[in-house]
């Protein structure tokens, strides 16, 4: 009568390494919700979404580099909370912290007041106060990025507003005019000029 062949030690050592990587792949699987991670080669730069780890719109936020990103897909902007901004970074290319900024400029006349896009004064449509056409000056108020509201002279001297001692800003001069019904702004008594 045949017996039947005892295993070897070696088909045990097989089957509990086999069972280890079966493992892993579950583990591996279950992280990224049964999808593939891109593979990566070393020899290339690394895009920012593989860097991350970013896989589809399940995952949202991600933490690397020792900061926050958000993410909407993998060919989404790859978006970096910061305490003062939201920086938006390009998803098929390398993370890179020195490259170009966006440098915002303003144009103003040699009065002071804020030009557009084409070169020409910004006023503020309907808004006027003691008859004069009320413009955005290049002023800012300090620690913000709000304009100021002026008018200008005869003389062509730019004079600001005031609402109480504090100078007017653009948003404020237009919740004002939105008030009136000829945009006139003298009406109100708490506004005064320099």
């Amino acid at each position: 009568m045949a017996s039947e062949p005892e295993p070897d030690d070696e088909d045990e050592d097989n089957d509990e390494d086999s069972l280890e990587e079966n493992l892993k792949d579950a583990d591996a699987e279950k992280k990224t919700h049964g999808r593939v991670r891109p593979v990566i080669d070393p020899t290339r730069p690394v895009n920012f979404a593989d860097e991350l780890g970013v896989i589809d719109i399940t995952e949202p936020v991600f933490g690397g580099r020792g900061r926050l990103f958000s993410v909407a897909g993998r060919n989404a902007p790859i978006a970096e909370f910061t305490n003062d901004f939201l920086v938006l970074h390009p998803p098929q290319k390398p993370f890179n912290e020195d490259g170009p900024a966006e440098v915002i400029t303003s144009h103003q006349d040699n009065r002071g007041v804020l030009l557009d896009e084409l070169g020409r004064e910004k006023t503020i449509p309907g808004a006027r106060f003691k008859g004069q056409q009320l413009y955005w000056l290049a002023e800012h108020k300090p620690g913000t990025l709000k304009h100021i509201a002026g008018w200008i002279d005869e003389r062509n001297k730019a004079h600001r507003l005031f609402s109480e001692g504090e100078v007017m800003l653009v948003d404020d001069v237009f919740k004002l005019r939105n008030r009136t019904h000829d945009g006139e702004l003298s009406i109100y008594p708490h506004l005064s000029t320099e």
